[in-house]
């Protein structure tokens, strides 16, 4: 009789009564055999908590309820408590997979060798609270490029499905510095493991205003004038990243991860950041801003 892998689903919940059913069915309906989820509410003050117990008392889910600490270290604490397992898929609380979701992931993982984090991502159809359609969502060109995590993350965590080693590298990171699950799962992948890209779309990716990866302009303005203010996360995320990582880079990669990889200003690490011959970000208004953090030592 086949064996196969296990693969941990791990969902933070937060205030998502609306759309949890739909999500949570979708991944009951997911074509692979060895599936666990793991369900973390984050402090839901509707009925979220309802809706899950039912299928956690039914053995469907197993659920951990919380105070709300923010979705990184709600991801983080569940990738500590799911411990038994091959592989981990985050997911959010209010996407649609597509049946084929997890065993096209688990096909390519289980090509690969385990000694190294491996980082595997689809594509997925955006779509409005309505479910209308908005577009595709995949990684920006030329986005999977180590220099490029240091001052962004490459795609969406709900696309993404990690081994054990890349899990085991993550939990070796503090949650509160590195404020993103996705995109630290991103960085250790791309500064020493392995990324592949499967361009099927395998989701739906429902984009709401109230989302927390929704990114508007004001938005934008916003976190601009709050880095101009206070040291932001882009650079409080680098140092933790380097302090941790800087002993398993590569030399060239660890010559970059250095730049960004301290608290004290410096006007010639400021300068080789801010006048670096390739993009950093994806749009043109994003760069510009972030070319000029660098210059003042805020990234």
């Amino acid at each position: 009789m086949k064996t196969y892998p296990k693969v941990n689903v791990v969902i933070s919940t937060y205030n998502g009564e609306k759309y949890i059913q739909e999500q949570l069915s979708s991944l009951f309906g997911q074509e692979y055999q060895n599936i666990d989820i793991y369900v973390r509410d984050d402090g839901s003050s509707d009925k979220t908590i309802q809706i899950l117990q039912k299928y956690a008392e039914s053995g469907q889910i197993v659920l951990f309820k919380g105070e709300n600490v923010g979705y990184c270290k709600s991801f983080m604490k569940l990738l500590e408590m799911a411990a038994e397992g091959d592989y981990w898929a985050f997911c959010d609380q209010d996407d649609i997979w597509y049946p084929d979701k997890v065993r096209l992931a688990v096909e390519w993982m289980e090509s690969q060798r385990q000694d190294k984090p491996l980082l595997y991502y689809s594509l997925s159809k955006m779509i409005d609270e309505e479910g209308n359609k908005l577009g595709i969502e995949k990684p920006p060109n030329k986005a999977l490029n180590f220099y490029r995590v240091m001052t962004g993350t490459f795609g969406v965590g709900f696309s993404m499905v990690i081994n054990k080693a890349l899990r085991e590298e993550m939990l070796k990171c503090n949650p509160e510095k590195v404020h993103a699950h996705d995109w630290l799962a991103g960085a250790v992948a791309l500064g020493f493991g392995k990324v592949h890209v499967n361009h099927k779309i395998c989701a739906k990716y429902r984009r709401l205003d109230t989302s927390v990866t929704r990114i508007s302009f004001m938005k934008k303005i916003k976190w601009a004038l709050s880095m101009l203010k206070n040291d932001g996360d882009v650079k409080d995320r680098n140092i933790e990243y380097y302090r941790v990582y800087k002993k398993n880079l590569p030399s060239e990669k660890a010559k970059i991860a250095s730049l960004f990889g301290g608290w004290k200003y410096s006007l010639r690490k400021s300068l080789i950041k801010a006048f670096y011959p390739k993009r950093w970000r994806p749009n043109i208004s994003s760069e510009i801003v972030m070319r000029c953090l660098m210059l003042i030592g805020k990234v």
